[in-house]
Parts: C-alpha cells; sequence; structure tokens
C-alpha cells in the first residue's frame, strides 16, 4: 500500500477546485493578488483540516505563494474563457511523506502554454538508505553458514 512506503511523493493534477465561489469572484480575488483568501476554500486544504479521516491529511505541501493551475486558455495567460467559463484552482499539487527523510526545498508553478494547466515542480532533500557491499556480504556468509549447520543436524529433511 502506498502509506507503507516510508518516503512517498504523490504529485499530478489531483483535481480539487476553490470551493463554494464563482469563476467572476475567484478572478477579481486574483487580480487583487489574495491568494490567501482563495486558499481558505481550496478543497484540499479544507479536507486536510476538516476530515481527521482523509488520507491525504498525513501528506505535506509547501504553502502555496503562486496562483491557480487551472483553467487556462491554452496559449494564452487568461483563465479559461469558454463556454463553460472554468474557476481557476490549484488543480496541479506536489505532496509528500517520508517520516524526517524527506524535505522540500521549494514548490512553484511554471507558465508554460501547451495545456490548460500550468505544471508545478519541486526540489527535495531526501536519506535514501543505501546498503553496504561488504555487510551484506558479510551477512550473506553468516546466514550461509546458519543454513548449513542446520542442514547438518537436521539431514535433508528440511529440504
Amino acid at each position: 500500500m502506498i502509506l507503507d512506503h516510508e518516503i512517498c511523493v504523490l504529485n499530478g493534477d489531483m483535481n480539487y477546485r476553490i470551493d463554494t465561489m464563482g469563476r467572476d469572484t475567484v478572478a477579481n480575488i486574483l487580480k487583487a493578488n489574495n491568494l490567501s483568501k482563495l486558499l481558505e476554500r481550496d478543497q484540499l486544504l479544507a479536507s486536510k483540516r476538516k476530515n481527521p479521516w482523509f488520507k491525504l491529511r498525513a501528506f505535506c505541501e509547501l504553502p502555496i505563494t503562486f496562483p491557480p493551475t487551472y483553467k487556462y486558455d491554452v496559449g494564452e495567460d487568461r483563465y479559461d474563457t469558454s463556454e463553460k467559463r472554468r474557476s481557476p484552482a490549484w488543480c496541479d499539487r506536489i505532496l509528500y511523506r517520508g517520516r524526517d527523510r524527506i524535505e522540500q526545498q521549494n514548490y512553484g508553478r511554471h507558465d508554460l502554454r501547451a495545456s490548460d494547466h500550468r505544471p508545478v515542480t519541486g526540489e527535495f532533500r531526501m536519506v535514501i538508505k543505501t546498503i553496504s557491499p561488504q555487510k551484506r556480504a558479510q551477512k550473506w556468509e553468516e546466514c550461509h553458514k546458519q543454513l548449513v549447520g542446520m542442514k547438518e543436524r537436521h539431514g535433508n529433511d528440511m529440504m
């Protein structure tokens, strides 16, 4: 299971939106550069605050300091002007967890215009377990000797 891993990074379009605000309200708040007002209504952050059983609650995310990553007119810097006029949101996210073995250094959005999303990236420092070839060989030899000893004591009944 995903939560059984010691280090885990989830990233991609998680499809969380901004609750209970119309597109024009969101757009006006963005023009005023008041991201904190929008982040109060971000579905992912609200679920982490309110729901103790929310699976993603165990994950961390650096504070969002960039404009929403969705829904743009392709090739433009305008939020959706199509007939649907979808509201901007932070759909694209990076979440992580790692029992004090991972630390995110930065979190940002990039203004690539090939999609209706703007990609996000993050840089991490991680403590990764390593295996000493010498200690591994030594442990292998110890186990092999134990197995040979058991075979000698119990004969071929073991296999």
